[in-house]
């Protein structure tokens, strides 16, 4: 990959809003979120919060439900971060 189409490419990444806030001063804002209804991702996510965890550790979260969460969080300016059952992939 010549090195102007890989400066070109690495310029289109999106910027991750939650790491840049960590390096900052300022405290950054959020909740757990541990009920698997995804319409309470979408207000919370509306609500002007910097982050949302999806907890799947301690929380009734299958794939389906976070993919929702996920979708549903996508249209604001929020950090979503998701904490997996556990580490292991289940088939």
């Amino acid at each position: 990959m010549s090195s102007e189409l890989q400066s070109n490419y690495s310029t289109q990444l999106p910027v991750n809003a939650f790491k840049q806030g960590l390096k900052g001063d300022q405290p950054l804002w959020g909740l757990w979120l541990g009920l698997p209804d995804s319409s309470c991702a979408e207000i919370l996510a509306g609500a002007g919060f910097d982050w949302l965890l999806i907890d799947g550790e301690h929380a009734p979260f299958e794939l389906d439900s976070t993919m929702r969460h996920l979708q549903a969080m996508a249209p604001y300016p929020v950090s979503a971060i998701v904490r997996p059952e556990e580490g292991a992939l289940r088939y």
